[in-house]
This record gives C-alpha cells, sequence and structure tokens, in this order.
C-alpha cells in the first residue's frame, strides 16, 4: 500500500522534487533576471508598446540626421536597441536572451551587437565620418542577416540568391 501511495504522489507531482544539478553562473543569473523582471500581460504589452514607439521615433529622428553621420549612427542604433528591448516585453528577458544565443544565431546576433558597438565607437569615440558610415552599413547587414535568423531558410535563400547575382 506504501508503494502505491508512493506512486500516486510522484504521478500527481506533489512527491520530494528530484536532486536537481547546480545551474551554471550564467544560467543562474539570467533566471534570476527573469524572476526579478516578471510583468503581468498588460505591464508587458505597455512596455512593448513604448519601446517599439521610442524605436520608431528614435529609426525616424535618425533619417532627419542623415546627413549628420554622428547623430544619426546614435539615434539608429539605440532605435535598433529599443526595438530589441521590446521584444524582451513580450517574451522575457530569459527566452529572449536563450533564442539569441542558440546555436544557429550566436553568429548573427554577436556581429549585430558587435556592429552596434563599432558604430557607436566610430562616431562617438573616433568621429570618422567615413568609418561611422562603414560601420553603419555593417550595422545594416548584420540586422538584416540577424532577422533572417527568425525566418526559417531565409539565409539559405539569401545566400543561393546572391551567388545566383554574382555569378551572372
Amino acid at each position: 500500500m506504501a508503494a502505491q501511495w508512493e506512486r500516486l504522489k510522484t504521478g500527481l507531482g506533489i512527491g520530494p522534487e528530484p536532486a536537481q544539478e547546480p545551474e551554471s553562473l550564467p544560467s543562474q543569473l539570467l533566471h534570476q533576471l527573469d524572476e526579478a523582471t516578471t510583468l503581468s500581460k498588460t505591464q508587458r504589452v505597455y512596455g512593448f508598446a513604448i519601446c517599439l514607439g521610442l524605436g520608431l521615433l528614435f529609426g525616424f529622428l535618425s533619417s532627419v540626421f542623415f546627413l549628420m553621420p554622428v547623430k544619426f549612427a546614435i539615434l539608429y542604433t539605440l532605435a535598433n536597441l529599443l526595438f530589441i528591448g521590446s521584444t524582451m516585453f513580450l517574451m522575457g528577458p530569459l527566452a529572449q536572451f536563450k533564442k539569441m544565443f542558440e546555436k544557429g544565431r550566436i553568429i548573427a546576433t554577436s556581429l549585430y551587437f558587435g556592429a552596434m558597438f563599432l558604430t557607436l565607437w566610430m562616431a562617438i569615440k573616433l568621429h570618422s565620418f567615413p568609418g561611422t558610415i562603414l560601420a553603419l552599413l555593417v550595422q545594416m547587414g548584420a540586422l538584416i542577416w540577424y532577422c533572417m535568423s527568425y525566418i526559417p531558410f531565409a539565409r539559405a535563400m539569401a545566400g543561393k540568391m546572391f551567388s545566383s547575382f554574382v555569378s551572372g
């Protein structure tokens, strides 16, 4: 009878919890961040809408300053960060970071964030007009490549189209 009772408790999920392996430090930090940022659905929608709206505003303002690369670079990069932040409100930061750094996306994500850093560094620190323009082009290409990582077969199709275009 005791064995049946234990089986019933285990089946219902009220038995003793199995021992879990200790999480790695980055995993613990992401879990703590996810717990600390638990929001209601309404709060998530508001956060998404605010970040999206500010991202669109800064994206529009960046086009106004297109001939001023420093201002353009700062506004454009800020808009991109706000767009990423807006999706974090919908998915949650832990789920967002896990998706961004999956095996098939880690290169695109790293390239994208590296390009954003390079853009800001060229514009703010070096005040290099050609460097800022080059970094912006890299950032735009990295954004496209990053976005295509979320669409099944998009990068493979783009690669085939590019190779057929280059080969004539």
